[in-house]
């Protein structure tokens, strides 16, 4: 990873929000439609169903699980301080819920089975909160969601803020991979291979679709808003010739923005960065092999999308300067977690905390309101993407190193036999889900709660 000095870094803002036009584009993402007329809210209905979808050139899949009938979800798009309310009717065969991760939001509204009752098939259920951060979040369900993100049921939320900075244009870029059995229908089949690194495959998808083409102009600015929406794999994004100006993450603008070869999205994070395409010939943007452990590293490089060049070359400056937030003082660990895989005697791989699996990992209470830090000790022999619902943390130390800058997220990588510490403010009440996002993990157990009273 190339990093230069802060000083060439520093991104400004607009005091306005970035103009909505045609110069905002998102490849093949279809939208929401806000059934409101209030301004402040933002009112849609989805449906949860089967149906098909082509996720390569000429095959059709059948048996895909969509959002009203598309893979990803429709883009819902907002502005901080919007009331959002979404109407969500089940007709899939088996019970559902969503999940909208990333989004801090009241207990009750956060799609586990902890926080409400499964909608089950024919029913319908309404989710409604304020939506208090700018970024890009995403919504999945979270029962049996190792199967159902697998099968297509995600999609995004885009939240903008009051400081977006002036770009020529913006894509919104789903990350995910699948396995195709010959019929075209999706294989769904949970071997030990996957049971270990996450359900996946070959078949590498942007936007919900294989082979994808951007086209862009030379010179422009282009900004990028990724998320990993894949069980288990991890997306080493490369585009050659060229560098990334990493702009925000999964709780919105960084403070101290960076440039970089490489992003690293783990399943279940965000990363908004900033790329000025040069040259006529089409680039390609592809995932670099990444050692997480169990020899993943030896994956092949993969294509992820194509980037056609297309008008005459432009040139635009960079801003200058990023609002930036107010890190969490680091302080005594007062929890710690410890990650860990263990073979079972049936052969079985259970993953587990503080060497308990769910349901059977012993609840950490914490007051309402107070601050409270904990470390996150990875003694596995594979990196782990940690997630904690309904808040933000930020990471202090590395290793027991102080950590510069600080970084706030709401999932992170826990590399292998390493670790991660992190504080944060619980000032919401209910019970809250953390697990390792590698959906297959947090279903074997990787995961556990924390109660806010």
């Amino acid at each position: 990873m190339r990093r230069v000095a802060l000083a060439l870094l520093l991104l400004g803002c607009s005091s306005d929000p970035a103009p909505a036009g045609p110069e905002f584009v998102d490849t093949a993402m279809p939208r929401a439609v806000d059934q409101n007329p209030d301004p402040g809210v933002v009112e849609v209905s989805l449906e949860a169903k089967v149906g098909p979808h082509g996720f390569t050139t000429g095959v059709t899949t059948k048996n895909a699980w969509t959002y009203s009938g598309t893979i990803p979800g429709p883009l819902i798009d907002a502005k901080v301080g919007d009331r959002l309310i979404v109407h969500l009717k089940n007709s899939l065969p088996e019970t559902t819920t969503i999940h909208w991760h990333g989004v801090r939001l009241p207990a009750a509204m956060d799609g586990t089975m902890l926080s409400q009752m499964p909608i089950e098939p024919g029913q319908t259920f309404t989710y409604e909160f304020t939506l208090k951060d700018a970024g890009l979040f995403w919504y999945h369900p979270h029962m049996r969601s190792d199967v159902q993100v697998n099968a297509g049921l995600y999609g995004v939320i885009r939240v903008r803020g009051p400081n977006e900075p002036v770009v020529d244009r913006e894509e919104v870029v789903v990350l995910d991979d699948l396995s195709l059995k010959a019929d075209g229908s999706i294989e769904d089949y949970l071997d030990d291979e996957s049971k270990m690194m996450g359900r996946g495959g070959d078949l590498l998808l942007v936007n919900g679709a294989a082979a994808r083409v951007f086209t862009w102009q030379p010179g422009s600015r282009v900004r990028l808003r990724i998320v990993n929406a894949a069980n288990g794999r991890f997306f080493n994004l490369a585009l050659s010739g060229h560098t990334f100006r990493v702009i925000g993450g999964d709780a919105g603008f960084l403070a101290k923005p960076y440039d970089t070869d490489h992003v690293l999205v783990a399943p279940g994070e965000r990363y908004d960065v900033i790329v000025v395409p040069q040259g006529s010939a089409p680039l390609a943007l592809v995932n670099d092999p990444y050692d997480r452990g169990h020899d993943s590293g030896a994956m092949p490089r993969g294509t992820v999308a194509t980037i056609a060049l297309a008008g005459a070359p432009t040139s635009g400056p960079l801003p200058t300067s990023l609002p930036a937030f107010t890190p969490l003082a680091d302080r005594p660990t007062d929890h710690t977690l410890v990650l860990d895989e263990k073979l079972q005697p049936s052969g079985d791989v259970v993953f587990t905390i503080n060497g308990k699996a769910f349901p059977d990992v012993p609840v950490i209470k914490v007051p309402l309101g107070e601050t409270r830090a904990f470390e996150v000790k990875n003694d596995a022999e594979m990196d782990h993407p940690f997630h904690l619902h309904g808040f933000f943390f930020d990471i202090v130390q590395k290793d027991g190193k102080p950590l510069d800058p600080v970084l706030r997220k709401d999932t992170v990588i826990v590399p292998k036999k390493s670790s991660l510490k992190f504080v944060a403010r619980f000032d919401a009440s209910g019970t809250w889900v953390y697990h390792c996002h590698i959906l297959e993990h947090a279903e074997s157990g990787m995961m556990g709660t924390i109660q806010v009273e």
